[in-house]
């Protein structure tokens, strides 16, 4: 008797198979997923020099782009070089190793100008801060001492009390907290130096690795074109190659668009600060330009840091400056970031708010910035899936044709004005009120509403 494989039976088998895996994982990750997360954190952490490379390489993509692109291709075909032919790569070879030494000398010359530039007027600004708090908790005191005394004496000297009172408690914090670990704090750091020339040696190890992954950028690409058309069917592998482009579309559309538009901000602010006057324009304007990065949070969380700063040295520059920042806000929300960034993300603004909030609480500051991005991307996958079910059967895939979808029955979709009173849970309008208070009530409610009209 020959046997024969039935492949119902096959499907059934590895479908209980994929399930019993399923709820192993799900097990797993449920009560050890701590195991879990510190085996990769190990991982990452070994492997942090080719993660740095990794992030750097992407982030400078679009520069090497533009540069070759827009300068170096149009030169050396002026010149009779071919750098399209696939066959001889040598002049495209040559192309590529010239954009990379042009990009990575452009990365160098912002890095060195930052910490040349920028960083010693911060800390410069700082210490000034931290040297004159005295004085200007005394300035903050007098000005609202001035105000309130027209209006209410015991006001003034309330507020003036709380003032003090806050001032010695952060002095004693100071005095009886900080300064006494300052010799533990350095030999922490001292113990910690390993750690620190670790980082740094991984940050230059890491510019290393950027330059292969932008030397092989297309390589990297068209392998992992080959994985996908090796082990899925075509139309899956069109999927996924199709999602990971909108994956790499949605990362750079937003998240390096942000840098350059936050940047631009920092840019506009410290003109605008300088010119009107505000104490300290490059450490407002690092703050602003930072803060920007963050979606919708970030421009008040910015502004709220640098008018308190400001109102302690100068209350009235305080107030000017929170209106050059909220005008700058305005002109970078309606103007330059849509400009810059376009519709890179397709979210509304209650999933922005959600993924900063959730992606924010998991990763922290990270995923504060990168969490938008992130979950444009599992909104897509998602409404792609769903998409696909709903034309399998025969639905409609437009969002608005269900705001009044009481239900679907044999295909079709039954609004709310026609749908049978009870069916599904379905109420006509007025039955949540008869619910609520009941049938008299609900009739008293509404016979006392429309007399009224």
């Amino acid at each position: 008797m020959k046997f024969r494989i039935n492949k119902k039976y096959i499907a059934w088998g590895i479908t209980a198979f994929l399930v019993i895996a399923s709820s192993i994982l799900f097990y797993f990750f449920l009560f050890h997923g701590g195991s879990f997360l510190a085996g990769l954190s190990r991982i990452t952490h070994t492997l942090m020099a080719v993660v740095y490379g990794v992030v750097l390489g992407y982030i400078l993509t679009p520069v090497l782009n533009f540069i070759e692109q827009k300068i170096l291709r149009p030169m050396f075909k002026k010149a009779g070089a071919n750098v399209d032919d696939v066959h001889n790569r040598k002049w495209w070879n040559i192309m590529r190793k010239i954009s990379i030494l042009l990009t990575m000398a452009f990365f160098l010359i912002i890095l060195v100008g930052t910490i040349m530039i920028i960083v010693p007027q911060l800390i410069a600004s700082i210490q000034s801060i931290a040297v004159s708090l005295p004085t200007y908790v005394t300035n903050v005191t007098n000005f609202i001492n001035d105000k309130l005394s027209n209006v209410n004496e015991e006001a003034g000297n309330t507020v003036t009390q709380f003032i003090n009172s806050a001032y010695v408690q952060i002095e004693a914090f100071i005095n009886n907290r900080i300064l006494p670990n300052i010799t533990s704090i350095i030999q922490s750091v001292s113990r910690n130096t390993w750690n620190v020339i670790r980082m740094l040696l991984n940050f230059f190890i890491g510019i290393i690795v950027s330059v292969y992954v932008l030397n092989s950028k297309e390589s990297f690409c068209a392998q992992g074109k080959k994985l996908a058309y090796a082990f899925f069917k075509e139309s899956i592998a069109n999927e996924v190659v199709g999602e990971f482009r909108f994956i790499h579309h949605t990362f750079t559309g937003f998240f390096i668009g942000k840098i350059i538009d936050s940047l631009l901000i920092g840019i506009i602010c410290f003109i605008g600060t300088s010119i009107i006057g505000t104490p300290y324009p490059v450490l407002m304007s690092f703050i602003v330009g930072v803060t920007n990065i963050v979606p919708i949070f970030g421009p008040y969380v910015g502004a709220i840091i640098g008018s308190i700063l400001v109102f302690m040295i100068d209350p009235l520059q305080s107030l000017i400056f929170l209106i050059f920042v909220f005008i700058l806000q305005q002109f970078d929300g309606n103007i330059l970031g849509p400009m810059i960034l376009g519709s890179s993300t397709g979210l509304s603004s209650f999933w922005v708010i959600f993924s900063i909030l959730l992606f924010g609480g998991i990763f922290g500051i990270g995923g504060w910035i990168i969490g938008v991005p992130l979950f444009a991307t599992f909104y897509s996958i998602l409404s792609r899936i769903t998409n696909h079910f709903l034309r399998s059967k025969g639905l409609s895939t437009n969002t608005n044709e269900y705001i009044n979808t009481a239900y679907v029955e044999e295909g079709r979709s039954i609004l709310m004005h026609e749908a049978k009173e009870g069916k599904y849970n379905t109420r006509q309008p007025g039955s949540a009120l008869k619910m609520i208070f009941g049938h008299r009530i609900t009739k008293w409610i509404s016979s006392k509403f429309h007399s009224k009209k």
